[in-house]
């Protein structure tokens, strides 16, 4: 939920961009076990509704 949350701080367009371009380069040392972009798809489809309260209610 971390990435999902930071996404919409970081300014990209698109979540495949920001995932392969930035999440991959930076976040490595903070989580040691990335998936790939297919399966964090699938993932984030778990976390959309606590995503969405999160972003309406901060």
């Amino acid at each position: 939920m971390t990435i999902g949350i930071s996404i919409h701080e970081s300014g990209y367009l698109d979540f495949k961009t920001y995932y392969i371009h930035f999440v991959f380069c930076y976040f490595t040392t903070e989580f040691s076990e990335l998936v790939s972009y297919m399966k964090m798809l699938r993932l984030m489809q778990g976390v959309l509704v606590s995503l969405f309260y999160y972003l309406t209610h901060r």
